[in-house]
């Protein structure tokens, strides 16, 4: 791979992370990371949002729900 593309996906992943770990922590969520159990191995993230913090934090940013 050629090392400059290998910087910017980095960089793109490490904004990408911070901003899930934003809503999931205005949400009252958790999340992490583990193996992953497919093979080839790997890694995989997970998040979970409870109902109640998912609906305050659409309402905070102007979503409107179905």
């Amino acid at each position: 791979m050629n090392p400059r593309l290998a910087v910017a996906c980095d960089t793109r992943r490490r904004a990408a992370l911070r901003v899930l770990a934003c809503v999931v922590r205005a949400c009252g969520g958790d999340w992490g990371f583990g193996d992953a159990r497919e093979p080839g191995g790997g890694r995989r993230m997970w998040a979970a949002l409870p109902h109640r913090g998912a609906r305050a934090y659409l309402r905070g940013a102007g979503v409107s729900e179905r």
